[in-house]
């Protein structure tokens, strides 16, 4: 089974030829900070108000990704909507890099015979947790960010410039899910607008229930799965399996839809086609070593040069959650973020190939079992 991104809006009208140089626009410089720095920086300015603690954020590049406890201790003490916003795409850019040194265990390497058995915790666990989920519902809410590259239109007093705009906020809705016979089903007409939006667009995930998490784990089986290291988390040391999964042992893909009549005349109908792209990849499994169960897993694609996606990396984050009275594992929060070049669309004098990038944070909520009481354990 595969599971995949899907962009719903890319404008492009043809592939690009492989070897070509492709170099996004240049954005507003940003200043790289460590999580330590930036919680120094926070502290520091409290007493300022929502939008300029956003403005703030928005200067600033991680270089480590940061810790549950402490993005939940930041986010505590942030006074509003914008500066929110502008905390979370800050994190969901780091959150593929590595956490702070100072953060990371110093415990010994597990010996072959202790990594055999945390393997075999590892399977047993994605085999029985998968199975063993009741029917259920949740609400998937996403946070949608994009950029938006610099071009040159064409309008009718003359060529006007649109200029670069770096990942921003651009909307937030949900939309209900359904788990039902160890399959994933989203109620694709469902989606509600949180902000005063327009329908549903740009980057969409799906796949974080049994889908993502068997076909990666059997994928990392069939490839090569070694030791990391060990991460301290909120209440346990936590272990890290490093994987790479070549293209013909992957059963990951990339699907998008791309508008083909981008460069024809204003007011033609949209002619939609669906492109897959099969890639390689590789990534992070993050358990308990005790149980093998499986706390945070991620993806990033292996893009081969000439790809109109150049980048495709998602992330899932699962914990506890009470339901019908029982304690389950289920997801509780997933990152994607996609990066495709785009051609030149109808009235762009500049040359295409500049490169968009979308980013997602969803968050899994309001789960119960078709009627059931539910919780989120703490």
């Amino acid at each position: 089974m595969r599971f995949k991104l899907t962009v719903l809006l890319l404008l492009a009208g043809s592939a690009l030829p492989a070897g070509a140089a492709y170099d996004p626009a240049p954005g507003k410089p940003t200043e790289q900070i460590t999580a330590t720095q930036l919680e120094q920086r926070l502290t520091a300015a409290q007493a300022k108000p929502d939008a300029e603690l956003s403005q703030l954020l928005s200067g600033l590049e991680l270089s480590e990704r940061l810790s549950a406890p402490r993005l939940a201790r930041l986010n505590a003490a942030l006074p509003g909507d914008k500066s929110h916003q502008a905390l979370m795409l800050l994190a969901d850019s780091a959150a593929f890099l590595d956490l702070p040194d100072a953060e990371v265990p110093t415990d010994p390497v597990p010996d072959a015979a202790a990594l055999r058995k945390m393997m075999t915790l590892l399977v047993s666990y994605v085999n029985t947790t998968v199975r063993q989920l009741p029917n259920l519902m949740a609400v998937r809410e996403t946070t949608r960010f994009e950029d938006r590259p610099q071009e040159d239109v064409l309008s009718p007093t003359g060529i006007t410039t649109v200029f670069y705009q770096p990942l921003h906020y651009v909307g937030k809705g949900n939309v209900q899910v359904t788990y039902r016979d160890h399959h994933e089903v989203v109620n694709e007409g469902g989606w509600k607008a949180v902000t005063q939006e327009a329908p549903m667009r740009g980057l969409v995930t799906a796949g974080e229930f049994g889908p993502f998490l068997s076909t990666v784990v059997a994928d990392a089986i069939h490839g090569t799965i070694t030791w990391a290291h060990w991460e301290q988390g909120a209440s346990q040391t936590e272990a890290v399996f490093h994987y790479v999964v070549p293209k013909e042992k992957s059963h990951y893909s990339v699907q998008f839809s791309s508008d083909m009549n981008a460069n024809s005349s204003a007011g033609e109908p949209p002619e939609w086609q669906m492109f897959h792209v099969h890639a390689a990849y590789h990534g992070q499994i993050v358990f308990n070593p005790a149980t093998g169960a499986i706390l945070r897993i991620t993806i990033e694609a292996d893009m081969e040069p000439g790809e109109m996606v150049t980048k495709s990396a998602m992330l899932v984050e699962y914990g506890p959650v009470e339901i019908g009275e029982k304690s389950y594992i289920c997801p509780l929060k997933s990152v994607s973020i996609l990066q495709n070049r785009r051609t030149r669309s109808a009235g762009q004098v500049s040359p295409g190939g500049s490169l968009k990038t979308f980013l997602n944070d969803v968050t899994f909520e309001h789960y119960r079992r078709f009627g059931s009481e539910v919780h989120i354990l703490n």
